[in-house]
């Protein structure tokens, strides 16, 4: 099992299952300093970097990332945006859904969570990937109005972010369906950048 309340849901149900913990709890840190990066990115070192992740399929990308972008948009161009490209998805087709927008394409997540002060993340495996990557961010997650209206009826979880599962409380904010808007994501985020410096000012430190 990899969540804490799977061990007892299957034990009331007579299986004899264990708790071994979530597999991506080991990720290793990415090894690329912060000025080869922006460097290889071309990004300004000087204003917030903000990760954009809105699922690592199509429909997902469809419904979530229109909203990111008008967020984006929002914050402005204080603000750097990165999209990490999911091994899932066309770089091409992700190109036609940003247009003319300011939003740098990047190849891998990892560093780009790393190095961001704050992520926009659907929900889904990557939210768990921001959280080992010590980034703060809101999770946001859309589903289309039938799914959502058949669905919530037999949602039996009080959470939807994996983080928030595992921890068994809320420790980030989750916008989902009617609450996810474009500026409840800007609200949520401006409540995250004041925490976090500038990236000339302070990059995350390596564990010890």
């Amino acid at each position: 099992m990899i969540f804490p309340f799977e061990e007892q849901f299957y034990r009331e149900r007579g299986v004899d299952a264990n708790f071994v913990g979530h597999p991506l709890a080991e990720l290793p840190r990415p090894t690329i300093e912060p000025g080869d990066y922006a460097a290889q990115f071309k990004l300004d070192p000087a204003k917030h970097w903000i990760t954009l992740m809105p699922g690592s399929r199509v429909k997902e990308v469809r419904m979530n990332l229109p909203t990111i972008l008008e967020a984006a948009a929002l914050l402005g161009p204080a603000h750097e945006f990165l999209l990490p490209v999911a091994p899932t998805l066309d770089r091409t087709f992700l190109q036609n859904q940003i247009g003319q927008q300011q939003i740098t394409l990047v190849s891998d997540a990892l560093p780009a969570l790393w190095h961001s002060r704050a992520g926009i993340i659907a929900s889904g495996t990557a939210t768990v990937e921001a959280a080992m990557m010590n980034t703060p961010f809101v999770m946001v997650y859309r589903v289309s109005p039938l799914t959502y209206l058949l669905g919530k009826p037999r949602a039996k979880i009080p959470r939807f972010a994996m983080v928030n599962l595992i921890a068994g409380e809320e420790i980030v904010p989750e916008l989902v369906q009617h609450d996810f808007t474009a500026q409840n994501v800007v609200t949520q985020i401006n409540r995250i950048l004041p925490k976090a410096k500038p990236a000339t000012a302070c990059w995350k430190a390596s564990p010890t």
